[in-house]
């Protein structure tokens, strides 16, 4: 496992500064004449039911019934599905302005409560650089939210995935670093160390934002086939996502 953790305020402040940079990014669409008049209706390659405003109506949204206690049932995707249908005619700037209006309150849930709420710091990263692949842009990938997403994955996500379907640990490599995830000997090993972004590039594979053609050209040791309910937590694209 990587030893180089994140402190409960520090996962707190990865979410805001990555709430900054998708505005910054937004922003700077919004204000190019080239794409102002399209930039909320551009679809999301990762997300491909999904608009910009889409995205952006589900990021204010889940942070308000969050702060505002409005939790999901046992339906969560009912829950995020309302969040986006309450705001399908609202502007992306109004948008921004709910997120940023409620966001140094849920930010202060984070630090409260990390283990509840530090999962959200993976969503709100990993649709940052959706919007990038929307835009055709590259995002900062080399963050510490990036870092941070990396720990969630291995820490929250792939411990439990593996253990719950039978298998033997996974171990991963990028920058310098390894998350050794779930328990037992190693059945399944991925050495992203000459790779560009590297920890970037782990986040996408394993936060399935890449299709089953993509996950099995990386340079696998072990049964990618055998270990795929493990790693791949929610459907894969059906094409290739190139970002």
């Amino acid at each position: 496992m990587s030893t180089v953790d994140l402190t409960p305020e520090e996962y707190a402040n990865e979410y805001g500064e990555s709430r900054q940079r998708i505005r910054s990014i937004v922003e700077a669409a919004v204000s190019n004449p080239a794409t102002a008049q399209s930039i909320a209706g551009v679809m999301v390659p990762a997300c491909p039911d999904w608009t910009l405003t889409n995205i952006c109506s589900h990021l204010a949204g889940i942070c308000r019934d969050l702060v505002e206690r409005n939790n999901p049932g046992a339906d969560a995707q009912a829950w995020v599905d309302r969040q986006v249908a309450e705001r399908a005619d609202r502007s992306l700037g109004s948008l921004l302005d709910e997120w940023d209006e409620y966001s140094p309150r849920f930010e202060t849930l984070i630090a409260k409560h990390p283990h509840g709420f530090s999962g959200l710091v993976l969503d709100v990263v990993a649709h940052e650089h959706d919007i990038c692949g929307a835009l055709g842009i590259e995002g900062d990938r080399t963050s510490r939210g990036v870092h941070a997403c990396m720990l969630i994955e291995a820490r929250q996500i792939l411990d439990r995935d593996l253990v719950a379907h039978s298998l033997d640990a996974a171990r991963f490599l990028a920058d310098g670093e390894e998350w050794l995830c779930g328990t037992g000997d190693v059945g399944l090993t991925l050495d992203l160390g000459d790779h560009p972004s590297g920890t970037w590039e782990l986040t996408r594979l394993l936060g399935s934002r890449r299709s089953l053609a993509q996950l099995r050209a990386y340079p696998w040791q072990g049964d990618l086939d055998r270990y795929l309910p493990g790693i791949a937590h929610m459907d894969l694209p059906a094409s290739d996502l190139v970002e």
